[in-house]
């Protein structure tokens, strides 16, 4: 158990002051509202946003819930606000849904995608009542097959130069919900409750944040998911995610199969009744370039597998690709783990686990284990420093390691081996 004591050192220490950036648009010159029909509210989003044009702020009235029957895409805007004081639903019909996704004319693989623009800010509304992204997940996820259906929507696309998400709220979405972009992008205050009437959305994808972005801080963030809170990958540089809470998640996650990127900093997090906590994965058979990445100020309850770096993940559940080539590995340099403390869980698997073994399955995992390290060798994992963890096994113990490759290098802070967690 995680004392009280515990949680009050880590509130301590992860308090902070933030800036933020100026508003990308001052100087706004138009405000236009957009209209209500009686139908699919789609085309006349697009319209009012075209004839507003630059420089302009577009109102979705409070008390109104507007229907996205069809794909919003918008492009080439500059110094645009979107003010969403009401709701936007996408249909509550799965089969409707799966015929536009199954149409590449009308769906370019998000239901709203924001591209080759500048300055765009979506705000959100503070009324708990408005300002609601609604895909009717909960529609689609009791189907045990829902994780194969290549017809599920995502939810938004963004490639933005300066982009502003402030109070964005997502409920229920289908599946994948923010794909990041572009660059210069502030996100601020977000929630996704992708809570079921039973429980998590654990049968589908459903990533919170996937960013291939760059110069990015992603600050305050609740969720309730069943998969990666945010994945981060080459070639975003330069991501800060903070100030997050977290249930049912995969992890606060960093991924490469090619390219490179690095100067991530994940802090001030707590993560609660999940699989994963603080994650690394390199992709089986593939090398990529990965450098100057922190996990720091975390507490992570009740999760099976608290700290989790492995360069030579698979999806058990698929299996190993044929041929791959098993002399790659990823370059991992400057990792840190900080200030971390974790309890792990009786049970190594949770809603998602639908094959035996299962996806996350991981050679010599125990519930015991609160680290697992899993490195090719040294000179794949260079400079690691671990921190002030404190880390417990699921029987109230102190946390056993499961470390491979980097046995006998000094100056880590702790020491590689196959036993109990013990900072030097």
């Amino acid at each position: 158990m995680l004392s009280s004591t515990l949680f009050a050192w880590f509130f301590a220490s992860s308090v902070g002051a933030y800036w933020l950036p100026e508003d990308p648009n001052s100087g706004l010159q138009k405000t236009c509202v957009i209209p209500k029909s009686n139908g699919d509210d789609s085309p006349g989003i697009m319209s009012a946003v075209a004839a507003c044009g630059s420089n302009s702020q577009v109102v979705f009235s409070s008390g109104v819930t507007y229907n996205l029957d069809t794909p919003l895409q918008f492009s080439n805007l500059n110094n645009v606000e979107f003010v969403f004081n009401g709701n936007l639903s996408l249909p509550d019909n799965v089969t409707a849904v799966e015929a536009v996704v199954q149409n590449t004319h009308v769906y370019p693989g998000h239901w709203i995608t924001v591209s080759s623009s500048t300055g765009v800010t979506f705000t959100g509304s503070k009324d708990s009542s408005g300002g609601w992204f609604i895909g009717h997940g909960d529609l689609w996820w009791p189907n045990v097959n829902d994780s194969d259906n290549d017809y599920r929507p995502h939810f938004f696309s963004f490639k933005v130069t300066s982009l502003r998400l402030r109070g964005v709220k997502i409920l229920k979405p289908v599946a994948w919900v923010f794909s990041l972009g572009g660059e210069d992008v502030y996100m601020t205050d977000t929630v996704l409750d992708a809570r079921s009437d039973d429980g998590f959305a654990f049968n589908t994808v459903l990533d919170g944040i996937d960013c291939s972005a760059s110069n990015v801080v992603i600050d305050g963030w609740t969720s309730w998911n069943g998969d990666d809170v945010i994945n981060v990958a080459p070639p975003a540089v330069n991501v800060t995610m903070r100030n997050v809470v977290a249930y049912g998640t995969h992890g606060i996650s960093v991924s490469c199969s090619s390219g490179s990127g690095g100067d991530y900093l994940f802090e001030n997090t707590i993560i609660y009744n999940s699989l994963i906590g603080a994650r690394f994965k390199g992709v089986l058979g593939t090398t990529c370039n990965m450098y100057n990445i922190t996990w720091r100020n975390f507490v992570i309850v009740n999760v099976s597998y608290p700290i989790h770096f492995i360069e030579n993940y698979v999806d058990q559940e698929v299996g190993p690709p044929p041929n791959a080539n098993l002399s790659l590995a990823a370059y991992a340099s400057g990792f840190t783990w900080e200030n971390i403390v974790g309890a792990t869980s009786p049970s190594l698997e949770d809603g998602s686990c639908i094959s035996d073994p299962c996806w996350s399955y991981t050679t010599g995992q125990s519930p015991e284990k609160a680290l697992y390290v899993l490195c090719k060798d040294a000179d794949h994992c260079k400079d690691f420093q671990f921190v002030n963890l404190n880390l417990a096994g699921a029987d109230g113990k102190p946390g056993q390691m499961d470390c491979t490759g980097l046995e006998g290098v000094t100056g880590m802070g702790l020491t590689c081996t196959n036993g109990t967690v013990v900072m030097t």
